[in-house]
Formats: structure tokens, sequence, C-alpha cells
């Protein structure tokens, strides 16, 4: 970095991870990034385990700040440190992440390269407290996450934002309402929303990369779900138009026998969910034991399924409260709705120029009198670019292309389609 590189500002919250942080504080101490050219505030959250004490005691060759305040959650502390950031840039990490060297650089020039966007970094997982079935499950869980992000063309939506390492401009994150405090998880989903609807663009950047030191087990994983339950409520009330992709929905319109128990269980008998839960995972380990891998996963998709209900109906209370909010979320219109039709006759490129003036939300597609299909409306998700109509023709659609490209009397087909999948790579 030089002097022209604008300064950054690093935000840390935590709370009673004293060895956690300083893990990530020594990481940050090796960054490729000139250490005077970046700022850390750590946020220490309501914590009592003497992290504050460290902090004052630690030496590091960048500008350390220490901001202390009561119990209030990650999204309060996240804007806390906001607040007090001098850099243009804010990077957010969370306090279980040791940084790459590269992380704050690669942040930086995808901002140069790309202003006005939000990068994402990349957190593979350091797994070390896990075993069995339940490592295999986290691992290739945190490898498919950002796979689709890898892919040419994928169209981001609002859940693609992981508080735990991305960054964005200080003054794009103040006008855009910074984190709702009101959520305790997913909170990074609700900005994501928000920055989703201005129109704002997400990119992944691989070289920004943090390991993420995954502690979590089965236990936890099960409160997190009865957490996502909750902020699902809080994020449909909040954002409607979101209700009908929201897990809830889609789990209550399930026919399956067991999916109505699962609701019925939790909203009529949530007392009894401790002792259920617990039998249930004492399953589990007979499951494992036997090593029917099968048997063990479908028991732990119902256990999450389980605490996910458990959350949801302790913040709608009835039953008959969760049956308006499905009827709600399929009744509910989008009014900003923007499909265009776009005909491939007047070429690619022509047609990637047209979707990426009119940003629309559909596309319908033909070749000719030819129609080839459509890219359909996604709620969550970013208005559609020119990328993603190349990557579509390239898959979904490239044997409806074909077929119109011959039926138009092209004789040498598998020529055109060697310049078809030249042209979708390009």
């Amino acid at each position: 970095m030089t002097e022209d590189t604008p300064f950054t500002s690093v935000i840390i919250p935590t709370h009673n991870r004293m060895e956690s942080v300083r893990r990530i504080l020594d990481s940050l101490c090796n960054q490729r990034s000139c250490p005077q050219r970046f700022e850390v505030l750590i946020v220490a959250d309501g914590c009592t385990d003497g992290t504050v004490d460290m902090l004052h005691n630690y030496e590091a060759p960048f500008p350390l700040h220490i901001i202390e305040q009561a119990h209030q959650g990650p999204a309060n502390a996240r804007n806390n440190g906001a607040s007090r950031a001098v850099g243009p840039l804010l990077i957010f990490l969370d306090d279980d992440i040791e940084t790459a060297p590269s992380l704050v650089e690669a942040h930086v020039h995808a901002h140069q390269r790309w202003p006005n966007h939000v990068v994402i970094g990349y957190l593979p997982p350091v797994l070390k407290n896990q075993t069995g079935f339940f490592l295999f499950t986290l691992r290739n869980w945190w490898a498919a996450m950002f796979d689709v992000m890898r892919q040419p063309g994928h169209r981001y939506a609002y859940n693609d934002l992981l508080s735990g390492n991305f960054s964005i401009q200080t003054e794009l994150f103040k006008r855009i309402g910074k984190f709702d405090p009101s959520f305790r998880c997913h909170e990074d989903y609700e900005l994501g929303v928000r920055l989703i609807k201005a129109g704002i663009s997400f990119i992944f950047m691989p070289a920004a990369m943090g390991y993420h030191h995954e502690n979590t087990d089965i236990k936890r994983s099960l409160h997190r779900k009865y957490q996502e339950g909750k902020a699902d409520i809080l994020l449909g009330q909040i954002h409607p138009e979101l209700r009908s992709i929201l897990p809830l929905i889609r789990l209550q319109l399930s026919s399956s026998t067991l999916g109505s128990l699962m609701c019925n269980l939790a909203f009529r008998f949530p007392a009894l969910s401790n002792n259920f839960v617990t039998c249930l995972r004492h399953v589990l380990a007979v499951f494992e034991y036997a090593r029917l891998y099968r048997r063990w996963q479908q028991l732990l998709d119902f256990l999450l399924a389980y605490s996910y209900w458990l959350g949801v109906a302790s913040e709608l209370g009835t039953q008959k409260r969760l049956s308006e909010l499905v009827r709600d979320a399929l009744n509910h219109k989008d009014e900003n709705h923007f499909e265009i039709e776009i005909d491939l006759r007047g070429g690619l490129e022509a047609a990637e120029r047209q979707v990426d003036e009119q940003r629309p939300a559909s596309i319908r597609i033909r070749y000719g009198q030819y129609s080839l299909g459509c890219i359909p409306p996604q709620q969550g998700a970013e208005r559609l670019r020119g990328i993603h109509l190349r990557r579509t023709l390239a898959t979904d659609l490239s044997k409806p292309l074909l077929r119109a490209l011959a039926l138009e009397g092209m004789i040498d087909v598998p020529f055109h389609l060697n310049r078809l999948c030249e042209r979708m790579s390009g």
C-alpha cells in the first residue's frame, strides 16, 4: 500500500472470547498492508473475562482502539465501532477469524477497482472440535456456501452478505442505515436486503481471506437455528416481500406428516423441547455409532427444523398468526417487479448492454420468432445484469438457443455450439 491508499478501519465486535481476540490481532500484525494505513477497533460487548485488560496491554503496530459497552449484541457493537472509525472504508470481521496476510490489502484493492460495491471475503473453516459425521457435514456446508459465489455470473442475494468478513464504504454504510440492532442473528442478512434494494452490487474476493475457527457443535447449531427462526419472523415483518422465500413458508407448506408434527410440537408444547431434543441427540449418537449416516442426517435435519420452529413459535405465539403470515406471503404482490423482453438476433453483446442499462427483475428471451425461455424474478436478489444473461444461455437455455439457431438455417450447428461456448466463457 502507498500513501495514496485510503485509510481503512477494521471493526471487530467481541463478547468474552479473549483468546480469539488475541489470535485475530496477532494475525492483523502480519498484514502485507502498511500498519499505519489501517486502524483496528475492538468493541468489547459486555466482556467480563479479561478481554479489556488484555487489549490495554496489547502492543500493536497499527492504531488499536478499545471500545467498551454493555452487552447489547453484535449489531449494536458493529454500529458503535463504525461510529468511531475514521477511515473511508470499513472492514467488518468476526473475532474468531484469523486473517491471511492479504486480507486488508485485497479488500482495499477491490474497492479501488470496483467502487460503490460491497466486497465479501472468503472464510475457509478451521474445524478442530468437531468429529465424525458432524465434521463432514459442517465442512461440506462451508464449502458449498462459497462455491456458489465463485461461479461466473452468480446472482447475488441478500443472504450472501456475511458479517464475519466484508467491507463497505463508510459513507454508504451510514447512508443505508447501518445494522438493525433489533436483530441478534441475521443482522447481516437484513443489511443485505437494504443494500440489494438500493441497487448496490456485491462482489466475492477470495484473496480477502480469513480462516474461520469454527467452534460450533450440534448443541450450538440447534440454538443457532432457534435464533434464526426468531430472526426470520422479524425479517418478514420489516421486509414483507421476502416472506414467500423464508424457510418457514417452505416448511409450513410441506405436506409431510413429520413437518406438521414439528410445527405442532413447537407451538403447543414448547416446554417439552429440552427433554425432547436431548433424547433425540442421544439417538443421533446411536446412529453414528452404527455408521448409519443417512438416518443420522435425516434426524439432524429434523432437529434443526424443529429448533427453527421453536424460534418461530416464540416470536409468533400462536399457529393462527403463523397461518396469517403464510397467507399474506402467498398473496403478496411485488409492485416493483420489472420485466423486459430481449431478442438475441441483435447479438449477445447488444442484449447484455440492454440488460445492464435497464437492470430488470426478470427477462423473457427470444431469438427472432422463437421463444427460448426466461430468467424469472428472484425475491431478495440483485437486479439482473448482462453477465446473468450469459450464464443462463450457457446453461439452462443452451438447448433452446441451439434449436432456434438450427431452425433459422444455421447449417453447421456444432460450429455455432463451439462459438457459443467460447463466448459464454469469455
